[in-house]
């Protein structure tokens, strides 16, 4: 567990190479999230996000999502997986969604 909280879990996830959210995504947590993905930064291939117990994510989160996937280089992406239909609606609402080096799953 690379951190945990009475609302956020962050787990390290190996295959695929990524981050397991469990809970609730805040303003108070995005430092939190920032941390835990510039450990990836290093690391070979995408970056998966499993996201299926997250709960909720306000923009702040959206944005740090927006922004990371906005730094991936080479080809590499960051592959959202199972985000919830509401969440991925405001994405696209906002434009969003079709970020450079942003991707979606629903496994």
């Amino acid at each position: 567990m690379l951190y945990e909280s009475g609302l956020l879990k962050v787990a390290r996830t190996r295959q695929p190479s990524g981050l397991l959210l469990v809970g609730d995504v805040d303003a108070f947590a995005v430092p939190v999230l920032e941390s835990a993905l510039r450990t990836l930064a290093d690391t070979p291939g995408n970056i998966h996000l499993e996201l299926s117990q997250l709960q909720f994510m306000d923009v702040s989160g959206l944005e740090l999502v927006v922004s990371t996937a906005r730094g991936m280089r080479d080809g590499r992406q960051l592959v959202l997986h199972e985000l919830s239909p509401h969440l991925r609606r405001v994405m696209a609402l906002v434009g969003w969604d079709s970020t450079p080096g942003l991707a979606f799953t629903q496994e």
